[in-house]
């Protein structure tokens, strides 16, 4: 009896080394013939490469569905771990592992990881799907020496605020209704983290700002370093074709986001994926969830912003 070969996994395991840490990523292969390839870059929080929050106990997987849901629309992806505890990546270089501290490391771990899926899959086009803060990382990308190999960008609910501001309405937006959100504290303690400042002592005891107060002066320095770049202007540097994705039911980074990143591209080429009832992980909330209730949803990710995605990138693909 003659043994049958064995088909080739649909997804691979891989690691992409950058400046002292080894991170985790994962190849997901398209079914079939690749029409497309797509690099996924995870957004703002300790994420592992299905998109998972070890830390926080959160498994909204959105990041491993939409790569399945590609596949089966075409196109193989790359999605990649964010550096930190639980998600999968190792510090091998404790000294090379300090420049992580600064937000533009994350376009030079995006760039490896573009390396390893044009290394891995044939394909075109080539396409960069940047989730939330992944979005703002998405823009720099396709502007650098890498971006030259981008047919286009994907902002999977991408912010229009530096990341002090959104940080500032979404403790606003916790406030109970009809009471209006007290925010001096956490005002002058943002204020200080600008300036590169000790925050006030009494930050520590302001709900709004003892949290943000807390974090550990290399925290502080990250975060700077990201509320240094102005996404709408890096937006609308962005020569590629982009598609604007964004769920009405997305309490991290409201709809209105995607309308200010919209305009902020003016004339340049561009189309919006807009999905009432989806959350930031792109899954069906009901009316009346909170946030937290919102946020800790586990079902699939909805397939429609993998048929967008992918309806856009064949587009593009088109002569003409």
């Amino acid at each position: 009896m003659m043994e049958q070969a064995k088909a080739a996994p649909a997804e691979n395991d891989a690691l992409v080394t950058v400046s002292g840490v080894e991170i985790a990523s994962r190849l997901r292969l398209a079914d079939g013939a690749p029409k497309g390839a797509v690099l996924i870059l995870p957004g703002s929080l300790y994420s592992d490469v299905d998109g998972n929050y070890p830390a926080m106990n959160l498994r909204p997987h959105a990041y491993a569905d939409l790569a399945r849901q590609l596949a089966a629309r075409g196109f193989a992806s790359l999605r990649m771990a964010k550096i930190g505890p639980g998600t999968g990546s190792r510090v091998i270089d404790a000294e090379a592992a300090q420049k992580h501290r600064d937000f533009a490391m994350r376009v030079v771990v995006a760039e490896a990881g573009l390396n390893l899926l044009q290394r891995s899959v044939t394909a075109s086009p080539l396409l960069v799907a940047g989730h939330s803060e992944g979005a703002v990382v998405a823009s720099l990308l396709a502007q650098g020496p890498a971006g030259a190999q981008l047919a286009g960008v994907v902002s999977l609910s991408g912010p229009a605020l530096r990341l002090l501001t959104l940080m500032r309405d979404q403790v606003a937006a916790m406030a109970p209704p009809g009471v209006p959100p007290q925010l001096a504290m956490f005002d002058r303690t943002v204020a200080a983290i600008r300036a590169d400042e000790p925050v006030p002592a009494e930050a520590l005891a302001d709900p709004s700002s003892a949290m943000l107060a807390g974090m550990p002066p290399p925290a502080h320095a990250y975060l700077r370093s990201v509320d240094a770049v102005d996404p709408l202007a890096e937006i609308a540097r962005v020569e590629q074709p982009v598609l604007i994705v964004q769920g009405g039911r997305d309490d991290s980074v409201p709809s209105a986001h995607a309308e200010q990143l919209r305009a902020a591209r003016a004339t340049l080429p561009t189309r919006t994926a807009f999905f009432e009832e989806l959350t930031h992980f792109y899954k069906q909330a009901q009316k009346g969830m909170t946030p937290i209730q919102a946020m800790a949803l586990e079902s699939d990710s909805d397939p429609g912003v993998a048929d967008a995605i992918a309806r856009w990138a064949l587009a593009l693909a088109q002569p003409g």
